[in-house]
């Protein structure tokens, strides 16, 4: 049985124990050992409780990008007993503010360029906002160059403001007092981290964490990368995806951290910032979406860097990936010498991150993964009723990685748990007699073309596998004869517009139920992206609605 009865913090100090000297943390050129990391999150305990007056059970937003802070903020706040309220760090001001009441937090902790947007606004607010720097954790060079050059602008904007209002904190000016933070013993059922997701409804929902959710993924590292933890010492997890969002959080920083190695953060994603990454340290695992793996393939630095031998494992989840896609990263990898494979997982907020993941040990092509140990997958119909192998439903979970609740919202929460235990994830799929998990999916995105249920995430990864498709959008549309048919948006890299449209109409044809091929196409420059990276279908299906004259459902 995985023992997962301790805290965070407690996670970051037996892996401190063990290597002391050890890399923890890379950042900007930065590097941070596992003794100085402890040193570093105990100063911010210190400042938190002693400053700030930060206790046990307190809520504090935490808006960060990937940068040093949001890592010990997390785990300080953890040494506290208080609650890390993760948000999106470019979180318009009227949506923050309406976050930060709505979960009672005490405090918020916010990024400067963030604040600077909307100087403005935050005039009656700012007595609860504490302000970070990108500079406080850069190495010398590049902190004198932030300070004097990059960000004048930013806070001639922040201390503009003092004295006709009490203006904003900077975190870097308070220092530790030396004395001992109180702390509470750690409790399974007590919330430490709140994330905040769409929810498997689709609405917007605050989702309660606790120590032993994450400690539970956190104790399926060696598992789901296929090595020890020797293997891992003083190689890097790379941190794109953001702290808000539990496979960011979890699967790039806590995970790695907690596991003995270490997480290179990267506050803005570009090839660029990866590639100078993999020159300084050895980057052996990445978590990321689709997207950024085709931005990294397109990149020719990137793909024919001799650094990639160091690549031992990639992960894709957040969306779905193509075939094609997994093929051209293996093929890259390969040509550089590099055994990498790049395999595609499942998880969601609600059970943050990874449930079920495709690995060396287990995979399958087509399939989301095979469940770790300890998660049990199954599919129920309409009635919650199990279904066999190979039978469509929507897929549930059962781990002690499953969410404690939805912050002051019982009826949501009684609503997501089936009868027995298991956690409605909204998503359709089955599971095929080997145990691997296929989704097909999103319940509430499935199309009735004349009562046949069609799958645009299936018609989507078929038009990506066509040359020239570099992404794509299936929506609804309606039909006097069919009710709903299809229609989708394209961005190609180059095509003949007809030719193309021929190449998309043939393949769907060939390989789709007649009622899944698109009636119509249209060819885009680009498609509408939702904060994650993810494709926002939504905003497009309510752009055509509006255009139609359509009311949304």
């Amino acid at each position: 049985m995985v023992d997962i009865d301790f805290t965070l913090y407690e996670g970051l100090i037996k892996a401190a124990k063990e290597h002391p000297f050890d890399l923890a943390l890379y950042y900007q050129g930065r590097k941070i050992r596992f003794n100085k990391l402890v040193k570093k999150v105990d100063e911010m305990a210190d400042i938190l409780y002693h400053k700030l007056e930060i206790r046990s059970g307190d809520i504090v937003l935490v808006a960060q990008p990937n940068i040093p802070e949001v890592v010990i903020l997390v785990y300080a706040l953890n040494k506290i007993g208080a609650v890390a309220n993760l948000v999106h760090p470019f979180t318009p001001y009227n949506q923050l503010v309406s976050m930060y009441y709505k979960t009672h937090s005490s405090l918020a902790i916010l990024f400067e360029q963030r604040v600077a947007k909307e100087i403005e606004q935050y005039r009656g607010f700012a007595e609860n906002v504490i302000v970070t720097r990108i500079e406080d954790y850069l190495p010398l060079g590049k902190k004198l160059i932030y300070h004097f050059f990059m960000n004048t602008a930013i806070r001639r904007k922040l201390g503009k403001w003092r004295g006709k209002f009490k203006g904003f904190r900077y975190l870097h000016s308070y220092k530790p007092t030396g004395k001992p933070v109180q702390t509470e013993a750690n409790d399974l059922k007590k919330v430490s981290i709140m994330l905040h997701s769409g929810s498997t409804t689709g609405e917007p929902k605050t989702i309660c964490l606790s120590n032993g959710n994450f400690n539970f993924i956190n104790a399926h590292s060696y598992e789901f990368t296929s090595r020890n933890k020797e293997q891992l010492r003083n190689t890097y997890m790379l941190s794109i995806l953001p702290s808000f969002h539990g496979f960011g959080l979890c699967m790039t920083m806590v995970a790695p951290i907690n596991s003995g190695f270490g997480s290179a953060l990267i506050p803005k994603f570009s090839p660029k910032e990866v590639v100078k990454a993999m020159k300084k340290i050895k980057i052996s695992c990445m978590c990321g979406i689709p997207g950024i793996y085709e931005s990294l393939l397109n990149d020719n630095k990137f793909a024919t860097s001799k650094h990639l031998k160091h690549l031992h494992i990639c992960f894709s989840g957040g969306d779905s990936m193509s075939i094609t896609l997994k093929k051209r990263w293996d093929d890259t990898m390969k040509a550089n010498g590099s055994h990498c494979q790049l395999f595609e997982g499942y998880g969601l907020t609600e059970a943050i991150a990874v449930n079920c993941v495709n690995t060396f040990d287990h995979n399958k092509e087509g399939s989301i993964g095979y469940p770790g140990s300890g998660f049990e997958f199954i599919t129920i119909d309409e009635n919650e009723n199990h279904l066999k192998a190979n039978e469509i439903g929507q897929i549930c979970i059962k781990s002690p990685a499953t969410m404690l609740h939805y912050f002051a919202n019982e009826e949501a929460t009684i609503k997501t748990f089936t009868k027995d235990g298991y956690l409605k994830t909204g998503d359709l799929g089955y599971i095929d007699e080997d145990g691997f998990i296929f989704f097909k999916q999103r319940a509430k995105r499935v199309i009735k073309v004349s009562g046949v249920g069609v799958f645009p995430s299936e018609i989507e990864q078929l038009i990506q596998t066509v040359p020239g498709v570099i992404n794509c959008c299936a929506i609804s549309i309606p039909d006097k004869r069919l009710v709903h048919a299809v229609k989708v948006f394209v961005v190609a890299k180059y095509f003949d517009e007809e030719g193309m449209r021929r190449s998309i109409m043939d393949t769907c044809r060939k390989y789709l139920i007649r009622w899944s091929v698109p009636k119509e196409i249209v060819f885009v420059k680009e498609l509408p992206m939702t904060l994650l990276g993810k494709v926002d279908f939504n905003k497009l299906q309510k752009q055509e609605n509006k255009e139609r004259g359509i009311a949304d459902e």
